[in-house]
């Protein structure tokens, strides 16, 4: 929800574009010029990077943007603990004293033009202590367009909104976020423990403080999937860890998406158990289940006229199994 832009330079907040960093040399630079491709004054702004200890280039990448950007304002700090909570956190507690909105970027993905001052004026104009736009996936590889497809199909997220953007409107959580600062003294920090679902547990703290979280869905954010099969069953775990842990923490879901995983795996032992021991009736949910992946694959396929979406049961399975398998296993400890 974006209205005319009418705000004076004066009357614009000043605002902290916080990013958490590891090993990111092929795409800091694209990340941070992609930011600063906008109308947002570079007076009111401040970009603080929190570097992991990264082991490639990617430090030497910034130094390299700092000297060619002069009238920009960058800090860079070392995120000795190296998780992103702890690198979010430690970029919020530095961030400016005139600072009134903390901007949550990520160095995977490459934001559109303006970015930043849709951000800003949705945030202004909805009055919501968090706002956030849909995360687009984009895939270079054949396997990488696969995920995105999966990525933004309902077999793949089930009702995630900022995934399908298709929707603008209050919701439970939303990709990045741009946050008025005081949320943090209100709600407090990201709890690092949750991480990689920090975000989405740092929100559910914010709505039951009393706060709002609005999506947009005009805001659209291009991001990476991973490109390979290793990669993505070992982020997919952890998202399934992470989950787990922040349902242990709060003792609910915010949506009934977050406990088919676990329980489809489970359901899916025991289909095998027995369809193996007693019948092979019992194996019929699971053919039913391979069936609609590759029926879905099939059809983005045609969609998108895209051969690469053939590759997409690969990365249905792992999404569903993978997620599944990592919440079962944080469960049990």
């Amino acid at each position: 929800m974006q209205e005319e832009k009418t705000w004076l330079i004066q009357d614009l907040p000043a605002i902290s574009v916080i990013i958490p960093v590891f090993n990111e040399e092929k795409t800091i630079v694209q990340c941070l010029s992609s930011l600063l491709n906008g109308e947002y004054p570079l007076q009111k702004m401040e970009f603080i990077i929190a570097d992991g200890n990264s082991t490639d280039g990617t430090r030497q990448q910034i130094e390299r943007f700092v000297k060619e950007h002069p009238d920009v304002k960058i800090k860079v700090i070392t995120n000795t603990m190296r998780t992103q909570g702890h690198g979010l956190n430690a970029a919020v507690e530095i961030t400016n004293n005139q600072s009134q909105i903390v901007v949550r970027a990520d160095a995977h993905s490459i934001y559109p033009r303006n970015y930043i001052w849709n951000c800003i004026n949705t945030l202004l104009s909805i009055g919501a202590d968090n706002i956030g736009g849909v995360m687009v996936p984009r895939g270079l590889k054949p396997f990488q367009r696969a995920v995105a497809f999966c990525m933004t199909h309902p077999l793949g997220v089930g009702n995630a909104k900022f995934h399908l953007g298709n929707f603008s409107g209050y919701v439970d959580t939303v990709y990045l976020g741009t946050f008025k600062k005081e949320v943090f003294k209100k709600a407090g920090l990201f709890d690092p423990a949750m991480t990689p679902n920090e975000d989405a547990e740092l929100n559910m703290r914010i709505i039951e403080s009393g706060g709002k979280i609005y999506l947009d869905k005009n805001i659209r954010v291009e991001y990476f999937p991973r490109g390979s099969i290793k990669k993505l069953i070992q982020q997919y775990f952890r998202y399934g860890q992470g989950r787990c842990r922040t349902f242990k923490k709060h003792k609910k879901f915010t949506s009934i998406r977050q406990v088919i995983p676990p329980l489809w795996l489970i359901f899916t032992l025991f289909c095998l158990i027995l369809g193996i021991t007693v019948s092979q009736l019992f194996l019929i949910p699971l053919a039913g289940y391979i069936l609609i992946i590759f029926a879905t694959s099939f059809s983005g396929t045609f969609s998108h006229k895209d051969p690469s979406i053939l590759l997409a049961p690969v990365s249905f399975f792992i999404m569903h199994y993978a997620w599944g398998a990592g919440f079962i296993d944080e469960m049990r400890k």
